[in-house]
């Protein structure tokens, strides 16, 4: 009885340590974008982003975005709430991470009456920002937040109401780059110092950079 015991006690031991060295899955990007697409906003954001950041749709810093941008805020600001959504269905399809997409979509659709999607899109918008930066994270060279854009740096600075005093960059810990604000909170006036990971938007920019170089080269004679 004594062996037997241990044998299986040695075989969930080892089942065990098979289970811990097996990594888990990368995140399924494509899934959890379409839960999303598909109206469902209780998805892990941290992950999507992530996943993103991995996936052949990641294209940061587009100037694109500040026109879209431009073009949403003009809309709404002129009360033409139709204009603005067909602009804000066209720059989803195109980015549909964009917090800034999001939060123009907020707007439009509760004023058009489309009071589900703009609840979903105030969801979005939520989800995004608590993934951008998590409470322990920012405030130090060695827990900088991770963004993938400059559009998600802006956004972060935006909805924590922070007015930009000076930036400028740095290299936080294990070597990554970082963009550091120096910020006054609005409503408070209280200062803080925040660190922003950017190396995932550099690191594209980078291989674009080096495709087009080694495209250039190979066209010499």
């Amino acid at each position: 009885m004594k062996s037997t015991l241990a044998a299986l006690c040695l075989s969930v031991a080892l089942s065990n340590a098979v289970l811990a060295a097996t990594p888990e899955p990368a995140p399924d990007y494509a899934a959890l974008k379409a839960r999303l697409q598909g109206g469902d906003p209780k998805v892990d954001y941290l992950a999507l982003r992530m996943a993103h950041a991995e996936s052949g749709d990641y294209r940061p810093n587009s100037p694109d975005s500040l026109v879209r941008r431009k073009a949403v805020q003009d809309a709404i600001e002129a009360r033409r709430f139709d204009e603005a959504a067909a602009l804000l269905e066209k720059w989803l399809a195109a980015d549909f991470l964009n917090p800034f997409a999001h939060l123009g979509a907020i707007r439009a659709y509760r004023e058009l009456g489309k009071d589900e999607l703009s609840a979903f899109h105030n969801a979005v918008v939520d989800g995004l920002f608590a993934s951008i930066c998590g409470p322990d994270e920012g405030q130090s060279e060695n827990r900088p937040c991770r963004v993938l854009s400059i559009d998600e740096q802006h956004f972060f600075l935006v909805m924590n109401g922070f007015m930009v005093n000076g930036e400028y960059g740095t290299t936080c810990s294990e070597a990554r780059p970082c963009q550091v604000y120096e910020v006054t909170k609005q409503n408070t006036n209280e200062a803080f110092t925040l660190y922003f990971d950017i190396s995932r938007p550099l690191a594209f920019q980078e291989a674009r950079r080096k495709v087009a170089t080694d495209a250039a080269a190979a066209q010499k004679p």
